[in-house]
């Protein structure tokens, strides 16, 4: 079957709500059944009409940000806001995959550097996990199900430069101060020190943590060539002016150290 994957418009939003109501519907005849009998039987899981009016409005706000899988011109699955769904009937054919590899590569395109994710109902935590991602069963996800991430690496080709020892390490505040502070995450290797005296890293370096999500008020922590340069607050100006970005899926991240030459603090 052709496919194609659009923008959502007035008309293919109208007719997923179609399919999301009558999925709801059937979820919820078949759970009155299931009760009536005793609490036997079988229940189809329910799907995201509970969340498509939230997700609409916002799609309405932003004038966009809903992907459509169209398939020979019926709109058989979206993925937006947080919310990913295949209509029922075409489950199980492949194109869930389209449209999560679509979903994943346009994160990487826009660089991201996790893509996160909350997986319902559970019966979908094998496909997302064939997808590659690491289910992390004991942090509760900020909407609906099982968290999962999957990392987006990303390397740089080094050139002839000279090559310069880094260390980058992140921290919460509560293992910043304490006693013996151990960093959430740790990058280090050798960077190449560039023309305008920034040293590339060979790969990103990002703040994150499976178990909770980064705030403003974790640390950074970068050493240059042996020498610490730098301790401070994710929100500083001073770590900006290092190199530290946050990218669309807010987390922090390194791709360059922003310094001529390290200064001891």
């Amino acid at each position: 079957m052709a496919y194609e994957i659009l923008p959502a418009t007035g008309a293919t939003i109208a007719e997923v709500e179609m399919w999301l109501d009558a999925e709801e519907a059937a979820h919820k005849a078949a759970e009155a059944a299931w009760e009536a009998n005793g609490y036997e039987g079988y229940v189809p899981p329910r799907g995201f009409r509970c969340n498509w009016d939230t997700t609409k409005k916002l799609w309405r706000e932003r004038s966009g940000g809903i992907d459509i899988l169209v398939v020979d011109g019926e709109a058989v699955g979206f993925q937006g806001f947080g919310i990913f769904e295949i209509r029922p009937d075409f489950r199980r054919r492949g194109y869930g995959q389209i449209l999560a590899e679509f979903m994943i590569s346009r994160a990487y395109d826009e660089g991201w550097s996790i893509f996160e994710i909350g997986i319902a109902p559970a019966s979908a935590e094998p496909f997302w996990e064939a997808m590659g991602f690491t289910l992390v069963p004991e942090r509760p996800d900020r909407g609906a199900g099982t968290f999962a991430y999957k990392i987006l690496p990303r390397s740089f080709e080094l050139g002839a430069g000279e090559r310069v020892p880094f260390v980058v390490e992140f921290y919460t505040p509560d293992e910043r101060y304490g006693q013996k502070p151990t960093a959430i995450c740790r990058f280090s290797g050798l960077g190449e020190r560039v023309e305008d005296g920034r040293i590339q890293l060979p790969e990103r370096v990002y703040c994150f943590d499976p178990k909770e999500d980064a705030s403003l008020n974790w640390f950074v922590r970068i050493e240059v060539d042996g020498v610490e340069i730098h301790f401070d607050k994710l929100k500083r100006d001073s770590s900006k002016s290092l190199g530290l970005e946050c990218d669309g899926g807010y987390t922090y991240f390194l791709d360059r150290i922003c310094t001529a030459r390290p200064q001891p603090l």
